[in-house]
């Protein structure tokens, strides 16, 4: 660990003269000729960056014979010679439905990350698309098992964060130990781009506690009319995985469709003690996505998708799932530059289902005990959005959103012998409610606007009001029992809001920013009776009288591009009241049980950091890392907070030409001496692993990988992950992977 700080230190204050001379250059919008703001101007040969200005002017240090690579999100991508950089026009992509990073916003947002997914450069096969998260800075994955993961980011987990696909769609999981999450239910090749707000800096995507997560998984539009695609497939050998997948895409002026399909099986895995971990799962996926174009400032968009999921072992969860299917449909449509002073109309609207099944077939404990819990969910939701700009400086975002989420289901249970192993004639038959046809809905008003102070200085504020109703129509008679007999329906409504300043020159960006963000309590943390739901084997007992969690964030981040070297990073603080966690309840306990937990409002506070750096040396080599803290401390307990990932940082090595790759990263976690003892919680030790991963692209059109995972084939485990019962012989963990070799092959046309 010491060596990784030194590292980053030594490579914060390196500076090392560039040979050159200073090219000067301007940045127009080909379609009106008016200055692109903060395109992103890169010397191929060198690496070297900079950023154009409010007059799309830029200055760079190159010789003649080099090329830049000009980049920006409302535009096509271009690269041109040195010699003709004099005047550079770009042309704007499509009508954008999914980004929520402003495009017409004056300085770059820096509380905002962009993550770029590349699944050929990674070589490997992701297991759900959490996996992807596995290299951003400030994340890490709370797994179950090789399906059931979430990423986490900050003390921020669950609903505590805000998940979204493609800026408003979201799957809600039907399953209370979260087998079935978000991040389980998409392709993950289909996710080009992950957008992270890092805290409730913005109001215009729902409600939301902690971070803002957009996943976008749209197709880029083929430069060219015509029939488009991609066949991909993918091998590994820690548990003989392969991953097919096919990508269709025809495109004609006025419209465009794209199918994709994928076929996962990946069987169960060793770790680095040559330990057999339950993990495999079959999975089927497709989508269908049509594009219409009425005119060259409207879009509307239809999107539909399937998954099928079979045979998937939980090795951290007392049951598995025999099948875990789901769909999603949504529908977009925006209209652009309506007028002077109205910038857009936008209207999002999605309906998805999830049809889940947990079985105890393949456990032990099914010779005495037959357990099956087939659980729903089904959510419906949209958004109505309006662009305004006043006047030049400003620019002003008003609208509604909702979700509404309905869950059911019973758990059935046939107890065959009596406790001396003798068989019971007939059988004992048992029936729980699971959720008790919960419903949930939550209405959000909110307005967020952007204005330019000055050519450096920009000003950002927002207003949400959330209305959140939440009640159970069919209760068990024993949860009403814990609550005198009766579960009222419960209304929230909380405000909260945002402002934040922006600063930008020279390549330094500086940003201060609050955010007040307020979440209801879900239906695990209300209505759950007596059931696991993933934590520990305690059963766990909703409140459905708890106080909406405030979070009270502010943010102060950096960053400086000094030539080849970027370097950047921030500070953050959080009061959080209301926070929701659970405690032992030993008024609830049951004969031959462990006491029970329930679920509590307390208040806490977590305080942290993040750094990133990149240092590019020329002719393709890079050298880049990163490192995050959070410290979360339970105020009303008087102890650390529960599922706090430890003091993580990643440091990578590339060579990366047109037509090879060989990236060398690593991930070094310290240990986690900071635990909950009321959520029983321990001490978990610290690890590192490296990764290998090259490939060629021998031809524009093929490009293959391969890649060497955990090298050092090192048993290890996060923090976050935690098992029921049969992980036993790795002392209640799920360990992660031992080495494995994979190889990826893509083939475009």
């Amino acid at each position: 660990m010491n060596k990784f700080i030194y590292i980053l230190v030594i490579l914060f204050v390196c500076f090392i003269n560039v040979n050159g001379q200073k090219i000067t250059g301007k940045i127009l919008d080909s379609s009106n000729e008016s200055p692109v703001i903060n395109a992103t101007v890169k010397v191929v040969e060198t690496g070297i960056t900079t950023l154009s200005d409010s007059n799309g002017n830029f200055v760079i240090k190159a010789l003649e014979n080099e090329h830049l690579e000009i980049k920006h999100l409302s535009y096509l991508s271009k690269i041109v010679e040195v010699g003709n950089s004099k005047i550079i026009k770009l042309k704007p992509k499509t009508i954008n439905l999914d980004e929520i990073v402003v495009k017409s916003h004056p300085l770059d947002d820096i509380s905002h990350s962009i993550v770029i997914t590349d699944d050929i450069k990674k070589g490997s096969q992701p297991r759900n698309v959490a996996d992807l998260f596995n290299d951003i800075a400030g994340f890490s994955i709370q797994k179950r098992s090789a399906t059931a993961m979430e990423p986490s980011f900050r003390a921020f987990k669950y609903e505590e964060m805000n998940i979204k696909y493609d800026g408003s769609s979201k799957i809600v999981h039907a399953c209370p130990n979260r087998m079935d999450p978000v991040t389980a239910h998409v392709i993950p090749e289909e996710v080009r781009k992950i957008e992270i707000v890092k805290g409730p800096y913005t109001v215009r995507f729902g409600q939301r506690f902690g971070a803002t997560v957009n996943m976008i998984t749209r197709n880029s539009k083929p430069p060219a009319n015509g029939l488009h695609g991609s066949i991909e497939s993918g091998y590994e050998t820690n548990g003989n995985n392969l991953v097919g997948g096919i990508n269709l895409f025809y495109v004609q002026n006025k419209f465009d469709i794209a199918v994709n399909g994928e076929y996962r099986d990946f069987g169960n895995y060793k770790d680095g003690n040559g330990i057999v971990t339950p993990s495999s799962f079959n999975t089927k996926s497709y989508s269908v996505k049509l594009g219409v174009n009425p005119t060259q400032n409207q879009r509307f968009q239809l999107d539909f998708r399937n998954k099928y999921g079979k045979d998937i072992m939980h090795a951290g969860l007392p049951m598995d799932s025999p099948k875990d299917d789901s769909y999603l449909m949504s529908t977009d449509y925006k209209i652009e530059k309506i007028s002077e002073k109205v910038k857009s109309f936008q209207l999002k609207a999605y309906y998805s289902a999830v049809d889940h099944l947990m079985s105890n077939e393949l456990r032990p404990n099914f010779k005495m005990v037959y357990a099956r819990t087939p659980v729903t969910s089904n959510t419906l939701g949209g958004k109505i959005e309006l662009g305004f700009t006043p006047n030049p400086r400003l620019l002003v975002y008003a609208g509604i959103d909702a979700d509404i989420i309905r869950r059911d289901g019973y758990k059935y249970v046939t107890v065959k012998l009596n406790p001396a192993g003798v068989p019971l004639d007939p059988p004992i038959e048992k029936k729980f409610s699971v959720w008790h046809d919960a419903h949930s809905q939550d209405l959000g008003l909110f307005v967020e606007g952007n204005y330019k102070i000055s050519e450096f200085v920009t000003f950002n504020s927002g207003i949400r009001v959330d209305y959140n109703t939440a009640g159970v129509n069919n209760p068990d008679p024993g949860f009403t029992g814990l609550y005198n007999g009766n579960i009222d329906d419960i209304t929230d409504i909380n405000p909260g809001g945002n402002i934040s300043l922006k600063y930008l020159k020279n390549d330094f960006k500086l940003q201060m920013a609050y955010g007040r963000g307020i979440r209801s309590a879900n239906m695990i943390e209300r209505y759950i009776y007596r059931f696991t739901v993933g934590s520990d084997p305690r059963e766990y007992i909703g409140n459905p009288y708890l106080k909406p969690e405030v979070n009270n964030q502010i943010e102060v981040s950096a960053s400086k591009l000094v030539d080849k070297l970027l370097i950047g990073g921030g500070i953050f603080y959080s009061y959080m009241q209301n926070y929701i966690t659970a405690k032992v309840n030993h008024d609830f306990a049951l004969p031959g049980k462990p006491d029970p937990k329930q679920f509590c409002n307390v208040n806490a506070y977590q305080y942290g950091f993040d750094a990133h750096i990149k240092y590019e040396f020329g002719l393709g080599l890079s050298l880049k890392g990163d490192v995050a803290y959070t410290f979360a401390q339970n105020i009303s307990f008087d102890e650390p907070l529960a599922q706090i990932a430890p003091l993580t940082g990643h440091l990578e090595a590339k060579w990366e030409k047109s037509k090879f790759w060989v990236d060398l990263r690593s991930l070094i976690v310290a240990k986690q001496d900071r635990f909950s003892q009321s959520f029983d919680e321990s001490e978990t030790p610290g690890y590192y692993i490296f990764d290998l991963r090259t490939g060629i692209k021998p031809f524009k059109e093929l490009s293959a990988g391969v890649a060497a995972l955990n090298l050092l084939d090192n048993a290890y485990y996060s923090h976050l992950n935690f098992s029921y019962k049969n992980s036993d012989k790795n002392q209640g963990r799920v360990f992660e992977p031992g080495r494995s070799f994979s190889a990826f092959i893509k083939y475009k046309f």
